[in-house]
């Protein structure tokens, strides 16, 4: 489809403080660290994907797994990519669904989390994203 959108990230302990905190999720690995370092929570990792919570965009559907632990101080490189555009019956007029796919990548390149989703979001937003992927 050629729409492609990619972010970068570097985790803080403060973040995974903050998520730990929203979230409940306190683990030991995220609050005492995974041998000397401490591991971000999996909501944590998804808040660099793009796409995910730009404002009008909703997610239907998501579904990942998550492939290797993600740190404290480590830098991420996450991938959206479009694979179809549709216009589903139960969707509001104005606004279109995107199947994507999901990459994120660890500093080495090596993959952290993989997988799919499907977002509604405003046609105005899809023509946008359509004119930055060309």
């Amino acid at each position: 489809m050629g729409i492609t959108r990619t972010a970068t990230h570097t985790f803080s302990s403060e973040q995974i403080d903050l998520c730990a905190r929203l979230t409940g999720d306190l683990g030991a690995h995220h609050m005492g660290g995974h041998g000397d370092r401490r591991m971000t929570q999996g909501a944590l990792t998804l808040t660099a994907v793009p796409l995910l919570a730009e404002p009008g965009v909703h997610m239907r559907k998501l579904s990942f797994t998550f492939l290797a632990p993600v740190f404290a101080g480590d830098t991420v490189t996450a991938t959206v990519s479009v694979q179809e555009a549709e216009q589903a019956p139960d969707v509001p007029d104005g606004h279109v669904v995107l199947d994507c796919e999901v990459r994120v990548a660890g500093g080495d390149g090596a993959p952290v989390l993989a997988g799919t989703g499907v977002a509604e979001l405003p046609r105005e937003l899809f023509a946008e994203l359509t004119r930055e992927g060309s």
